[in-house]
């Protein structure tokens, strides 16, 4: 116990000594340097002090081929991703040394934080009270607390990053422990090195947007739960036939794939797509707190629109669901929509133009779209 609570006086006193001295003092060659050295005397403590201690790991090469096998198919969704966002390029430059600098600051960073989780896990390694206090301490250790409070100036800036950085970094953390008791120190550095390698070292990633990254954030660390708990049940407990197929993670399939789905159909992956409706613009036909499903329609589809369809259309950095009333044409012949919600007195000021119209609403689902509103009216 004396030596699980100087590892964590170790990680806790450095945590401090960070926040609150190094990063305010800004430190020539801190990434490079600096910061690398403190980790290599903790780590160096962290070996003398455990020297005796052992973690007995069964059927390893198993559990680290079945860590690939997730960790492969991350990368192929990952990138496939990028058929659909888009790609943008890498903030890191890509020659040479510039790759092994990288390299180096990141990757040396994570052999060492995960030499220091496994040899606190190999400390206590029944306590489910140190699996979760080590995990905080990473979520801690890992916050960007450069830029941290730029992150809530705003509600919806705080909304945005509590879901895209926070909750998978939250999730992350808790499967690096479990990676860690289950097969050693090497199983979270190699997952932790599939997330940094490829932006380090790729000119282009996919150019996802925050609710994407957190999907792909909260999912990936489920999906490699899930799979490698199975793994290890199966290779370290006997279990029944029955109790077998309960831990199966084919069991989870039909769940991801909703999960999926429904994160599609929200990003508007497909022919339709959600939206909550913000304003009573359109009331009785439907309210505030409803959502509409608006179905996507192409260039020949917005020409063909008639009189009294209710549309989806682009005005400035805003999207407008209401009804056209009349139709006309500009200056240059182009088809025109007069649009006005059902419950307004006038017609919308601008008239709609083809480039503006996203789609034409489909069908109304009832009072689904209440936590929209509300996460809209608190921004």
């Amino acid at each position: 116990m004396a030596k699980l609570l100087l590892l964590y006086g170790l990680l806790i006193g450095y945590l401090l000594v960070d926040v609150f001295i190094l990063i305010p003092a800004d430190i020539p060659f801190f990434n490079e340097i600096v910061n690398p050295a403190i980790w290599v005397v903790m780590c160096g403590i962290a070996f003398w002090l455990g020297k005796n201690d052992s973690l007995r790991i069964t059927e390893k090469n198993d559990k680290f081929q079945s860590l690939l096998i997730v960790l492969i198919i991350y990368i192929i969704c990952y990138f496939a991703l990028g058929l659909i966002f888009g790609f943008q390029r890498t903030p890191y430059s890509k020659d040479f040394l510039s790759i092994l600098s990288n390299l180096w600051i990141f990757g040396g960073i994570i052999v060492f934080q995960e030499f220091m989780r496994n040899a606190m896990i190999r400390a206590n390694k029944k306590s489910f009270l140190n699996f979760a206090l080590i995990t905080i301490i990473f979520i801690l250790l890992n916050v960007n607390y450069n830029s941290f409070m730029d992150n809530f100036e705003t509600f919806k800036d705080g909304f945005i990053y509590i879901s895209s950085v926070i909750i998978p970094l939250v999730v992350t953390q808790a499967i690096l422990t479990y990676l860690s008791f289950i097969g050693g120190m090497k199983f979270p550095i190699i997952y932790r090195l599939f997330l940094v390698i490829p932006e380090l070292i790729i000119p282009i990633i996919p150019n996802l947007d925050w609710f994407a990254i957190a999907i792909v954030g909260v999912m990936l660390p489920i999906a490699t739960f899930v799979y490698l708990n199975y793994i290890h049940i199966r290779k370290t407990e006997r279990l029944s036939k029955r109790a077998s197929k309960r831990f199966s993670p084919i069991v989870y399939i039909p769940v991801f794939v909703v999960i999926v789905l429904a994160a599609g159909f929200v990003m508007g992956l497909f022919k339709y797509q959600p939206i909550a409706v913000l304003s009573g613009s359109m009331s009785p036909t439907f309210n505030r707190g409803d959502a509409v499903v608006v179905r996507k329609l192409d260039d020949g589809e917005k020409q063909r629109l008639e009189r009294g369809d209710i549309i989806q259309y682009q005005s400035g950095s805003k999207y407008v669901v209401h009804r056209i009333v009349e139709i006309t044409n500009d200056e240059n012949g182009n088809i025109q929509y007069i649009t006005k919600g059902d419950h307004n007195n006038t017609n919308d000021s601008k008239a709609v133009s083809v480039d503006q119209i996203v789609g034409k609403v489909s069908f109304v689902i009832p009072y689904i779209g209440y936590p929209s509103v509300w996460l809209s009216g608190a921004i």
